[in-house]
């Protein structure tokens, strides 16, 4: 004869119905410490349900019958969650989920995978979802997260896993209790205490009081990755809705908009998955980069989509932006994040360029951008005077934006309209004689730079790390090439010489024909004209050439990294120095600069495809 749930609890059936999770409870803890099979373990999981879940309590009270073998593919995630052995059925379910996937509530109890296993002391399971971003904070029926349902059940590793993950210790259910509050034993609260000491916990708790106090600090680094979700505390705080404390990041302690955690998502990511509209605003304005993929290949915006038009707007409203107003405020984030299709040589309705309205207010950053991207150095107005952006940067002693104007291969020969080169025109009223003088010598220096230039001063050293002094100190005429400067070499530092390197750059391999000074130019200074000098050479040992390629690209588009690529590296080559590897991953400009800057601190070489 087929068992009674509550035979199965071991219960009277007088027993009432909120008073079934002591039972249940120390089932749990039976089953971790191996008194009873997984058999019965699913069985009493399958009896707690039908006695505690309405649906189901009010078809058994009617037709005395209740499920008790339910099929591994009937399952739904919070069932899986519940039973360790069915982790890998689990990860397999959740293979291609997305964060609102994962996040999914049972429409009767509310309880998410994430509760379902955190009640039930599933470790590896907690650990597994709160890796892939679930949030630990959602509500189920009686108003309790899953850090309540852990600690109810006295599962103390949870607690830490939960915590650490950010769950909020402060919540109220509708028992009145925090977490807490409702610790089944001391192991419980324990953890609760030894955590609460943590600047991250504090931030999952919205415990803006607890980082004022600490005037001096909290003993960790404000871009501080935590545990193993490797969140910041902005990330935290823009994840969870609380406002002045991503103010309190960004502005008192000046935190990292673009960190991005082990799932790739940055603080943007998480507050627009959120919803939290005010701190999505407050976020883009700042300057974040919302063009950041996380692992789903998902930018904030798209993450943000589903809480309607309100989010939407935000989105566009950044974009909408006066490009013209912005190159004259140097807002330069703007045109990395949001300039889209437009045209870096757009003019405004009287004909003065973007270039132009960045150079007139000495906007360097953004005259940068504009011309990396393309814009027209030379392009002068399109009406009277019809000066350039070098003669409008020079009349208001811009020192810093005429010297990137000239760098950039500006003509300072160029005449106006009133046949006046820069310089010619004179000054400003309000630039002093000391900019003045600045702006004339950069203007005059840079005509005669590159055409005196007879020769150049080398300086030689076996190591950049090196504090000793250059081993050689010679005088290159300027066509003169790497070969020449090997052949000065004596014995020893000739034959351990294959390469040199200015600031970890290695300069172009073709040593026979191209010269030296314009191999350090591509190599180490790109588009300037001008040159440090001496220039401070180094030895560049031979290695091993490793081209590695991914060949899965539609896999590694969105979630690969450099740190990723770092260990790919390590582990195919661990005995070999790798100086060059190819990525057969299609990438933006932005994520390109990522890659190049992370490795290039590392002294390799990067050639995209």
């Amino acid at each position: 004869m087929l068992r009674t749930p509550y035979e199965i609890l071991g219960v009277s059936e007088n027993i009432k119905r909120n008073e079934l999770r002591i039972p249940y409870r120390e089932t749990i803890h039976q089953y971790k410490q191996g008194q009873i099979s997984a058999e019965e373990y699913r069985l009493v999981c399958r009896a707690y349900e039908t006695l505690t879940i309405d649906q189901k309590f009010d078809l058994y009270q009617k037709e005395n019958n209740w499920v008790q073998d339910l099929p591994i593919d009937q399952y739904t995630p919070q069932q899986l969650a519940v039973e360790p052995d069915l982790l890998s059925v689990l990860k397999e379910r959740f293979q291609n989920a997305t964060l609102q996937e994962i996040d999914a509530q049972d429409p009767t109890t509310g309880h998410t995978t994430l509760y379902s296993a955190a009640r039930s002391g599933n470790e590896e399971a907690v650990s597994y979802l709160t890796e892939q971003g679930a949030e630990a904070d959602l509500l189920q029926r009686t108003k309790s997260t899953a850090l309540h349902g852990a600690s109810f059940y006295g599962h103390a590793g949870v607690i830490r896993l939960l915590l650490e993950s950010g769950a909020s210790y402060a919540v109220i259910n509708c028992y009145s209790n925090v977490p807490e509050k409702e610790a089944a034993n001391s192991a419980v609260k324990e953890i609760f205490e030894e955590l609460k000491t943590s600047p991250f916990v504090q931030a999952a708790a919205n415990n803006i009081n607890w980082f004022k106090e600490r005037k001096n600090g909290w003993g960790k680094h404000i871009d501080e990755e935590y545990y193993s979700q490797r969140q910041t505390l902005l990330h935290c705080a823009s994840k969870k809705g609380y406002e002045d404390l991503v103010r309190l990041f960004v502005e008192k302690h000046s935190a990292n908009l673009d960190i991005t955690d082990n799932n790739l998502n940055s603080a943007l990511h998480l507050a627009a998955y959120g919803g939290h509209c005010t701190i999505v605003d407050y976020l883009l304005k700042c300057g974040c980069n919302a063009r950041l993929e996380n692992r789903w290949g998902m930018i904030a915006e798209q993450e943000g989509r589903r809480h309607g038009d309100a989010m939407m707007k935000i989105f566009e409203n950044i974009r909408e932006q006066d490009m013209f107003e912005m190159a004259r405020k140097g807002v330069d984030w703007w045109f990395r994040y949001h300039f889209g299709s437009n045209s870096p040589n757009a003019n405004d309705k009287h004909g003065t360029s973007l270039l132009y309205h960045a150079c007139r207010y000495g906007q360097a950053l953004v005259a940068k951008w504009l011309l990396e991207h393309g814009a027209d150095i030379d392009a002068q107005l399109q009406e009277n005077p019809k000066s350039t952006a070098l003669h409008v940067a020079v009349f208001y002693g811009h020192v810093t934006t005429v010297e990137l104007l000239l760098t950039h291969g500006a003509n300072s020969n160029i005449k106006n309209q009133l046949r006046l080169a820069p310089l010619e025109e004179g000054r400003h009223s309000d630039v002093d004689e000391s900019r003045w003088n600045k702006v004339r010598e950069l203007v005059l220096r840079y005509r005669n730079n590159l055409t005196s230039m007879k020769s150049i001063s080398v300086h030689v050293y076996d190591d950049e790390s090196s504090d000793q002094e250059p081993f050689i100190k010679v005088e290159l005429d300027v066509d003169q090439t790497q070969n020449h400067l090997r052949e000065l070499l004596t014995g020893e530092w000739r034959e351990r010489c294959r390469h040199f390197s200015i600031a970890r750059h290695v300069l172009p391999s073709d040593q026979s024909s191209t010269g030296l000074l314009l191999a350090v130019h591509h190599a180490r200074y790109t588009r300037t004209h001008f040159l440090s000098v001496p220039l401070h050479l180094a030895l560049h040992q031979t290695a091993t050439i490793s081209d590695i390629e991914f060949k899965n690209i539609t896999t590694f588009k969105s979630t690969i990294n450099p740190r990723q690529v770092k260990q790919h590296i390590v582990s195919t080559n661990s005995k070999t120095n790798v100086a060059k590897f190819t990525l057969t991953i299609p990438m933006e400009q932005e994520r390109k600069f990522q890659f190049k800057e992370f490795f290039l601190d590392m002294g390799y070489v990067i050639h995209y495809v």
